[in-house]
């Protein structure tokens, strides 16, 4: 049987990195972030193969990253399960192509897999990666709340970066990111900054009594939670930044750009599926956040929160974008509304009235939810 060797390493901010003594500025969050490439590892290192067993790619399709990219390729595609995993995996090494239905994308990482290899030989040697990571995210993130994350690497599936319910684990498809080792790095930031915010969640939520709410709060709630949330990791890891892109970064940048053009329309399109979620019963909550924070319409409401999230930062600094990480989402709009209140004459997108009117309605129930 295979032995597969997890390369995991563990970064402890506040312990020893790399056989040194790391001090943490005060300034600096409290972190300690696990690097997982073992399931990046077994995947590639079994796609340079011509045969496979059953017991090889039952022990690769049981390793902590893998059971998590089949549980994210079944959340959109029913077919994606664990026997598909390894039934397209040994038809994709077997045959060198997966004829019919592909569901972990394996061709796609297959064509990938030299500019694959070359980026995890980068993360398993470069010291400075965590560094680089944290220097992106922790002028936005407050210095007193303890954060444990495990980043996992991984190679397969139609989703770039992800994370599954409460688990403080985000993923990344290394496939989507080529050789691109500082795109990587900013991809890493924006994921690692999810996993700060569901700290802050928790911090911000412990001992409270689960509220109640009526389904077109609830509904509300969910869209701005997420406007709030994409919008301020988009900020972290903004990719306008990278002076010198390479291909993944260039296409990132290309979607920031678009975005930016079309600024005014992001804001009108997310405020109607907010008046949706707010006043009509019957609208499907899933659709509406398909509309605003997936590909299916360019990730638009990722780039209205973007913008609000660069005006905060310009007209009341870094440090209240890092205090939001343990306040209601909510508290976003109304810093971004008081904003432009206080300064008419600035070029800053407003909301419209009936936006305002559902924001004033929500702070009933801010702090509850």
């Amino acid at each position: 049987m295979m032995k597969t060797v997890a390369f995991i390493l563990f970064l402890l901010v506040n312990l020893k990195s790399f056989g040194q003594e790391s001090k943490k500025p005060s300034s600096q969050p409290d972190m300690a972030i696990q690097l997982d490439f073992g399931s990046a590892q077994a995947v590639t290192n079994l796609l340079a193969k011509t045969k496979t067993t059953d017991a090889e790619l039952d022990e690769i399709a049981k390793l902590y990253g893998n059971q998590q990219l089949i549980r994210k390729v079944t959340s959109y595609n029913k077919t994606g399960t664990e026997a598909a995993f390894k039934q397209t995996l040994r038809e994709m090494v077997e045959t060198g192509t997966v004829k019919g239905n592909d569901p972990f994308e394996w061709k796609a990482v297959k064509a990938k897999l030299p500019e694959i290899k070359t980026l995890v030989r980068q993360l398993e040697t470069k010291a400075s990666f965590i560094e680089d990571v944290k220097a992106l995210i922790s002028p936005y993130s407050p210095a007193t709340l303890p954060v444990k994350a495990r980043a996992c690497f991984l190679v397969g599936g139609g989703a770039l970066g992800f994370t599954i319910g409460g688990d403080d684990t985000f993923n990344v498809a290394l496939q989507k990111i080529g050789d691109d080792y500082e795109g990587l790095v900013y991809l890493v930031a924006h994921e690692l900054y999810h996993t700060i915010q569901q700290v802050g969640e928790r911090h911000r939520t412990n001992g409270k009594t689960a509220a109640n709410p009526p389904k077109h709060i609830d509904n509300a709630y969910t869209l701005l939670a997420n406007l709030w949330s994409e919008g301020s990791a988009t900020l972290v890891g903004d990719f306008t930044k990278i002076k010198q892109p390479g291909g993944f970064s260039k296409e990132q940048q290309e979607q920031y750009d678009r975005n930016g053009q079309r600024s005014r329309q992001n804001f009108a399109l997310f405020e109607s599926l907010l008046f949706s979620a707010f006043h009509d019963s019957t609208a499907n909550l899933s659709e509406l956040y398909n509309i605003g924070f997936t590909v299916a319409f360019d990730e638009t409401s990722y780039f209205m929160g973007y913008r609000m999230a660069k005006v905060i930062e310009e007209y009341r600094g870094k440090d209240v974008l890092a205090g939001l990480i343990t306040k209601d989402p909510i508290e976003f709009c109304q810093i971004y509304r008081a904003i432009y209140t206080q300064f008419p004459d600035k070029n800053i997108i407003r909301f419209s009235g009936s936006t305002e009117a559902i924001l004033t309605r929500m702070e009933a129930w801010k702090d509850k939810l």
